[in-house]
């Protein structure tokens, strides 16, 4: 790793402390902690707790464990992954809305699959956006749309026609209910005129099996996730959804070469976040080591190797993306929901 560390972890604890002190003196401080206690953080020795709301081994999970090394040496304590699987990741949301705000738990809040844990009411969430304060967003997941290897659909072209052919025929698959999946279904529906048979499965690996075996027709999802049956031959992928060609399948058009502009971005963000209330310094404290880890190199490469784009976004910026995401899918997924 880098040598200039030590110096980088002194600049960060002064950084929070210079932060720290101009708060206090403008606005007494914050609700959910004080700022000596932002201006002590991290104390040395201590163990941050980063809430990962799915299983081991899944996607979310191998990048935290990428992630967390880099961020642990910059802060110059232990990051310790903690999986709180079950609930459609409400349990593990849930626990990190109620963590206390003093910065020793963290976790994923990725943009936009947490909408639907909270947007869909059957999902009985006691959190939401206000929940929880972003302090940045450390990698990003081109969404891309594929049919089985079989399929005798080859190019996005044939897929819409035959949809539009043969409404309600076509089987989707998703990762749940009202999840970023069902709604960007929802929005290819909407602007291609097609009519989808959607079938929702509990989680994005099972969703990557029944495509694979061929028990749907298509799905679509983050390039990561589909990357490694796509390298294998066992899946086929029809266009990215992005302005630009994927650097990880780049023989895959974009939506827009294949002939279909005007489609807005799904990108998916994975994103970190505290509890609400946490003192503004140790949000920047955070906020600053999370650039400095996602621009390691070795950290780079790693999530790279997982066919994921290293793709930093600070703390205000996943914030307003946030309320931005959550302003055009809340009438998405209300609509989705109507007499289910």
């Amino acid at each position: 790793m880098s040598s200039t560390r030590p110096l980088i972890r002194r600049t960060l604890g002064a950084f929070a402390l210079v932060t720290a002190t101009t708060l206090t003196a403008c606005s007494g401080g914050s609700a959910g902690g004080t700022e000596a206690d932002a201006a002590a953080f991290p104390e040395a020795g201590s163990t941050l707790e980063w809430v990962v709301p799915s299983a081991a081994g899944g996607g979310n999970d191998i990048l935290a464990r990428i992630v967390a090394p880099a961020l642990a040496e910059e802060l110059g304590v232990t990051v310790q992954v903690v999986n709180r699987e079950g609930g459609n990741q409400v349990i593990g949301l849930t626990e990190l809305a109620n963590a206390d705000p003093d910065g020793t738990t963290f976790g994923y809040t990725n943009l936009p699959s947490i909408l639907g844990r909270y947007l869909d009411p059957s999902q009985q969430a006691s959190f939401d956006r206000e929940s929880f304060t972003p302090f940045g967003s450390f990698a990003s997941n081109d969404i891309v749309i594929a049919v089985p290897a079989d399929s005798p659909v080859q190019t996005m072209e044939d897929f819409v026609e035959a949809a539009q052919d043969d409404p309600g025929a076509i089987t989707a698959g998703t990762d749940s209910r009202a999840g970023d999946d069902h709604v960007n279904l929802s929005v290819l529906e909407q602007e291609l005129d097609m009519d989808l048979n959607v079938v929702h499965y509990d989680s994005g690996s099972d969703k990557v099996a029944a495509l694979v075996s061929g028990e749907v027709d298509m799905a679509l999802g983050g390039v990561s996730s589909f990357f490694g049956p796509y390298q294998s031959g066992d899946i086929r992928l029809l266009a990215v959804v992005a302005d630009e060609p994927n650097p990880f399948v780049e023989d895959v058009p974009t939506l827009t070469d294949a002939g279909f502009p005007g489609i807005d971005q799904m990108t998916s963000r994975f994103t970190l976040s505290v509890p609400a209330g946490t003192p503004e310094g140790i949000v920047t404290t955070l906020e600053a080591a999370l650039e400095v880890a996602t621009t390691d190199p070795e950290v780079m490469s790693a999530l790279e190797d997982a066919a994921t784009r290293p793709d930093f976004l600070d703390a205000q910026e996943a914030a307003d993306l946030w309320a931005e995401r959550e302003t055009a899918v809340e009438p998405i997924i209300a609509d989705l929901l109507v007499g289910q």
